[in-house]
Parts: structure tokens; C-alpha cells; sequence
């Protein structure tokens, strides 16, 4: 696989992310503390597994390192490392400050 076909597996990830937490924005969450106590909502859990569809459809062969639905295939040649709301606190408070990684 080379650079450009990561690239693209890559905007398709970021594609299928975009239109998840949106959909949560600035309305009412129920927040959960994670075991660091760190916050959680539906919007985190529910964009991240976007992304790794993309990522099973796409490249089933990579490993997956995410922040809400855990780990799998750390062994193996590219592993992807995925933050579905990098800065909850803020998407919790309503705060544009939050990004998709």
C-alpha cells in the first residue's frame, strides 16, 4: 500500500467521522467517567465506530488503536490510531474546540 492509497483510506475515514458528532452538538449528552475518568458521550462511541468501518471495508489487514472501542491487530505492518472527539470537554460544553484524529 503506498502513500496515496493511505491517504485516501485516510479522507474516507475523516468523511465518515465528519457528520457523527455533529449530530450531537450542542444538544443534551448523558456523559460517562471512562476507568481515568475522563469523559465519554454517545457522539465519541458512535464516530468512532464510523471510522473503523471505513477501516474494516477498507483495509481489513490494519490494526486499529482507538480510544473508545479498545485495540486490535497491534502486531501487524500499519495500525491506525484513532481519537473520534479529540477535546470531549469542550464538545460537552457546547465549546467549538473539539477535532476527529
Amino acid at each position: 500500500m503506498n502513500i496515496d492509497e493511505l491517504g485516501g483510506i485516510a479522507i474516507a475515514v475523516a468523511d465518515a467521522a465528519r457528520p457523527v458528532p455533529l449530530r450531537y452538538f450542542r444538544k443534551p449528552l448523558a456523559v460517562e467517567a471512562k476507568g481515568d475518568l475522563s469523559p465519554v458521550t454517545i457522539a465519541d462511541r458512535e464516530t468512532e465506530l464510523a471510522m473503523r468501518a471505513v477501516l474494516d471495508a477498507r483495509c481489513p489487514d490494519h490494526g486499529v488503536y482507538g480510544e473508545e472501542h479498545g485495540q486490535q491487530g497491534l502486531d501487524r505492518r500499519f495500525v491506525w490510531v484513532i481519537d473520534p472527539i479529540d477535546g470531549t470537554k469542550s464538545f460537552i460544553s457546547g465549546m467549538p474546540l473539539f477535532t476527529t484524529l
